[in-house]
């Protein structure tokens, strides 16, 4: 049996307190065994793996603290030491948070006793764990965190498994924003810092940094809390055409706060602007595929600097053709789509890729072999939270939960494969 979660985004919880209760797990990993129990013959194996972006080391302002040179956008040759203690320091705060403290050892200790057996455990890095491979010391904490042996060589990109007839990797690899690399999927190609990174520090955990930093303080405590718990979802919204909408929703009964949101945008902009990384990513455009990449982000740039949120709120259908393109996870679904396509008609020797990233489970027929066999693109979707703008106003969050399961022949001859996608609606009393 071959398990795959994706997606999971433990945080430090320095730009939102998202993290997944451990319970989650725990009853997940219960109805995996519980239901493949009674098809098991007693020696059948169980694998895990874990299909990218577990530790997200990019979405904490941690990195927005400490000078620009020793961010992982930075000087990565003459600063590495300094990004990478910064690195670590990050990752042990995300490891020490209470609900993912007792979510990794669960995971760790207690999926032996779960599923009867012994639970062998794959890490495979995405674009929001990237870092996670480029330094030994990372290396082993996550060996260490899950319980995965080896020594402190690079994990993997990729995960391919004859028996199951299954390829498998995170999915960033067909999405120019997050994966700055060539086409032959080194190392070296996967250590390249992707514009994604910024995108997700320097301007999603930013904004609301930026904002509570300009609010003054008659703003009352519990109002202050409650508004930036709101801010700290902008990640969360779908479709992210949607994020103004947010910014709209939460400020309408307010005239001094949507200025505020208006100068804390303009200032996030200036901000980015002045980086280095993206004038240096721009110029290497000007060469590349990433030319209209690097064109949208210039007019977003643009859109946000000079025009007001007022006139923002009119002009929102440009700015979503823009920014969702740009930034959106979701909105690399067409973009994996192909990519999939493509990889199977290559490959014919495989049955299922499955990836992650675009937080969007699904399960895409793509051909039928010359020997007569199914092609299926799998989607692992997220363990995220997300909001949606309603049809009739407002937005509703909910949260979600899938893993994909496949068989070999022995363990079930009749099914190969089941992805389970989890909804669950709660109780919000938070002004939203």
């Amino acid at each position: 049996m071959l398990i795959f979660i994706s997606d999971l985004h433990f945080i430090d919880e320095t730009a939102g307190t998202h993290n997944i209760h451990p319970q989650a797990f725990k009853g997940a990993f219960s109805d995996i065994a519980n239901y493949t129990r009674s098809m098991s013959n007693g020696n059948s194996e169980v694998k895990l793996v874990f299909l990218g972006d577990v530790f997200d080391l990019i979405r904490t302002t941690q990195w927005l603290e400490v000078p620009e040179d020793e961010r992982p956008w930075g000087d990565t040759q003459g600063k590495a030491d300094k990004i990478e203690s910064h690195a670590i320091r990050i990752m042990d705060d995300i490891l020490a948070t209470k609900y993912n403290s007792e979510t990794l050892s669960f995971l760790k200790n207690d999926l032996q006793g779960v599923f009867g057996r012994e639970v062998k455990k794959i890490f495979i890095p995405g674009n929001h764990d990237r870092l996670c491979n480029v330094y030994p010391s990372l290396r082993q904490k996550v060996r260490d965190v899950l319980g995965i042996s080896g020594d402190t060589e690079p994990f993997t990109h990729a995960y391919e498994d004859r028996a199951y007839g299954v390829y498998a990797m995170h999915g960033h690899e067909f999405d120019d924003w997050n994966y700055a690399g060539g086409p032959d999927w080194t190392d070296s190609d996967y250590n390249q810092v992707p514009l994604g990174d910024l995108i997700a520090c320097e301007i999603i955990a930013k904004i609301p940094h930026i904002i509570m930093s300009n609010i003054s303080g008659s703003m009352p405590q519990t109002e202050k809390n409650s508004f930036l718990r709101n801010l700290q979802e902008i990640d969360n919204i779908r479709p992210f055409s949607a994020i103004f909408k947010w910014l709209f929703y939460q400020v309408r009964k307010n005239q001094d706060l949507k200025e505020i949101i208006n100068d804390s945008i303009k200032e996030t902009v200036r901000n980015f602007d002045n980086l280095r990384f993206p004038d240096n990513w721009r110029m290497g455009c000007n060469k590349s595929p990433n030319l209209v990449l690097a064109m949208k982000l210039k007019a977003l740039a643009k859109i946000l600097k000079y025009l007001n949120i007022s006139a923002l709120e009119s002009i929102i259908n440009i700015y979503s053709s823009i920014f969702t393109a740009s930034a959106s996870p979701d909105s690399s679904d067409d973009v994996l789509n192909r990519g999939a396509t493509a990889f199977l008609s290559r490959r014919s020797d495989y049955r299922y890729l499955v990836m992650g990233h675009t937080h969007n489970p699904l399960q895409m027929p793509v051909k039928v072999t010359g020997s007569g066999e199914d092609q299926i693109y799998v989607n692992t979707g997220t363990w995220r939270k997300k909001y949606f703008q309603g049809t009739a106003g407002g937005f509703v969050g909910l949260k979600y939960l899938t893993y994909a399961v496949f068989y070999d022949r022995e363990e079930n001859p009749s099914q190969k494969f089941e992805v389970w996608t989890g909804t669950l609606k709660e109780e919000e009393k938070w002004p939203r």
